[in-house]
């Protein structure tokens, strides 16, 4: 699968499809776009030159935000170096809707979860095109 950012300076290329997708409502999410399919970093070839945003309201952020600084585009997330794990966050919007349908997708609560439990659901896993719309 192959998704670009809005101008097509920023491509990301994921060798499958994401198990599922969540769509998180914490501010950082909501605010960037993000809807966030997984993968390992052997999963995922970009190309072009992003710009970065961390979040500078946690002392220690988990994610560093990629995103085209031309159209400003949103196109996938790595971890900092406070976590050692091997994922990538890729915003599955930046794809065809066609090449994402009928990937489940869950909306997390995210903006009353603090990372000590498993976030909590706002509505039941749906399905891209059928129940849920990117």
């Amino acid at each position: 699968m192959r998704g670009s950012c809005h101008c097509g300076k920023i491509t990301v290329t994921v060798s499958h499809a994401p198990e599922y997708v969540n769509l998180c409502d914490c501010s950082l999410c909501a605010k960037s776009g993000g809807a966030w399919g997984y993968f390992t970093e052997a999963d995922v070839q970009t190309s072009g030159a992003t710009s970065s945003y961390r979040r500078a309201d946690y002392p220690n952020p988990a994610v560093e935000l990629q995103f085209c600084a031309t159209c400003g585009t949103t196109t996938y997330w790595v971890l900092t170096e406070h976590f050692d794990d091997d994922k990538v966050g890729v915003n599955m919007r930046i794809f065809e809707p066609s090449e994402v349908a009928g990937i489940e997708a869950r909306t997390l609560d995210g903006r009353n979860w603090f990372g000590k439990t498993d976030p909590l659901h706002r509505r039941p896993p749906g399905k891209l095109g059928r129940d849920v719309f990117l």
